[in-house]
């Protein structure tokens, strides 16, 4: 996740910024934009996504760092972009809500703390630190049946061993977002007293720890660990938001009589978190480029649209979206002005709504796709669509955040 810059990487970028304002010139003299440099001033788009959430999921909003720099306008010219065309569940709870306290978003579930000897109940919320919460929702003691028949190359246990599934809900609900999945750390012990090992292999329904959360997102999703008969009458999960392990909270992992109502997210960019001025007020507007990092300008060239139908119909091996889904496409620009030459697939667009949750940017085949793998030359672009896997109630709101690098802190677009 792309850390915020010192004032050094500052200086260094807005240095750069003097040779890109220069290049773009030529550079998008073919696309005739305004290059805007993105961060928390004003630059213009009223993009607050407050999105009713159904019962199934939560929409997500992609990363967006605090502390990014003026904006800087240069003119530049303009061009057509060739017009063309899993995810998380969200949940809804019955644990209740809790008013802001500090550092946590109003209407964050409350959440408690638990012990080896005294654990967190099922069905009850923990508080895992950092704005984080976890609740198991349901519990398969032999999930082996389950796991060999989702992949073909899943091995079976060891002997005496079996396949135990845990689905659980993980949300953030502190204030410093973008945050991922992959912070907080999640284990389970058994009867030995010892952590118990997570090699089961490809599981159905795997919680997606490789995607970006922003504050008030949640999502569900199963885990998977290696038990004797001896370990599901006494498992336990304990888990941490520290790096090193410490404070860890216990819950209770035993098969609960029936599958529990997972917590409920809170839904658009909340009031007091990190990237909320980005997400809304100063997302770039749609025609206005923005330098995105190592030399790289980008651009929303045309609103985002639903291109569900048209990505089915361009190649029939193309799967349809998963329910409650869509095929979301947004025509885009990417100018170089770096040395040499480049790819475009050192720029990463992610795509936040109001489940402020990041949505997957894979869709198949689809029609005048932006080509990412291609060379690109000091001077040249390239155009074409992205496409991303959408909440149906997101169609229509949203906001791309984009990045080139891994220490760039990322410019945010409007798609509306």
């Amino acid at each position: 996740m792309p850390s915020a810059p010192d004032d050094g990487s500052k200086a260094s970028r807005r240095s750069m910024m003097i040779v890109i304002g220069a290049a773009l010139a030529v550079v998008l003299a073919t696309i005739g934009f305004v290059v805007t440099r993105g961060g928390d001033d004003e630059s213009a788009s009223d993009d607050t996504e407050v999105v009713g959430s159904d019962d199934t999921e939560a929409p997500d909003e992609t990363q967006a760092p605090e502390d990014t720099e003026a904006a800087a306008t240069t003119a530049v010219p303009a061009t057509e972009v060739t017009e063309a065309p899993d995810t998380t569940d969200a949940a809804p709870t019955t644990v209740p809500a809790t008013a802001p306290a500090g550092d946590l978003v109003a209407g964050a579930p409350a959440g408690q703390g638990g012990t080896r000897e005294a654990p967190v109940p099922l069905g009850s919320v923990a508080d895992i630190g950092a704005g984080w919460r976890l609740q198991v929702v349901d519990v398969v003691p032999d999930a082996t049946p389950a796991v060999m028949a989702e992949n073909d190359f899943n091995e079976p246990p060891p002997a005496g061993s079996t396949f135990t599934i845990v689905r659980i809900a993980l949300g953030y609900f502190g204030l410093d977002d973008p945050e991922s999945f992959f912070s907080p750390t999640i284990s389970a012990l058994g009867a030995a007293s010892v952590e118990l090992d997570t090699n089961c292999g490809v599981i159905p329904q795997p919680l997606d720890i490789f995607t970006d959360v922003f504050a008030g997102g949640a999502i569900v999703g199963n885990i998977c660990f290696v038990t004797t008969p001896a370990d599901p009458p006494v498992l336990q999960l304990y888990a941490s938001s520290d790096f090193f392990f410490e404070n860890e909270v216990f819950l209770d992992a035993t098969q609960p009589p029936a599958p529990i109502e997972p917590f409920r997210p809170v839904i658009g960019p909340q009031p007091g978190a990190a990237a909320t001025e980005n997400r809304t007020t100063g997302a770039l507007p749609i025609g206005s480029a923005g330098d995105v990092g190592d030399g790289w300008a980008f651009a929303v060239a045309s609103p985002a649209r639903d291109i569900t139908d048209q990505v089915l119909a361009d190649n029939t091996f193309n799967d349809p979206p998963p329910e409650g889904f869509r095929f979301v496409g947004v025509d885009v620009a990417l100018a170089y002005s770096g040395t040499g030459s480049a790819s475009g697939f050192e720029v990463t667009a992610k795509w936040v709504g109001g489940g402020n949750v990041q949505r997957v940017g894979f869709c198949g085949v689809v029609n005048g796709e932006l080509d990412q793998f291609t060379d690109v030359f000091a001077g040249g672009s390239v155009t074409g669509t992205m496409c991303f896997v959408v909440p149906q109630q997101e169609v229509g709101e949203g906001v791309l955040y984009v990045a080139a690098g891994f220490d760039t802190e990322p410019v945010y677009f409007a798609t509306v």
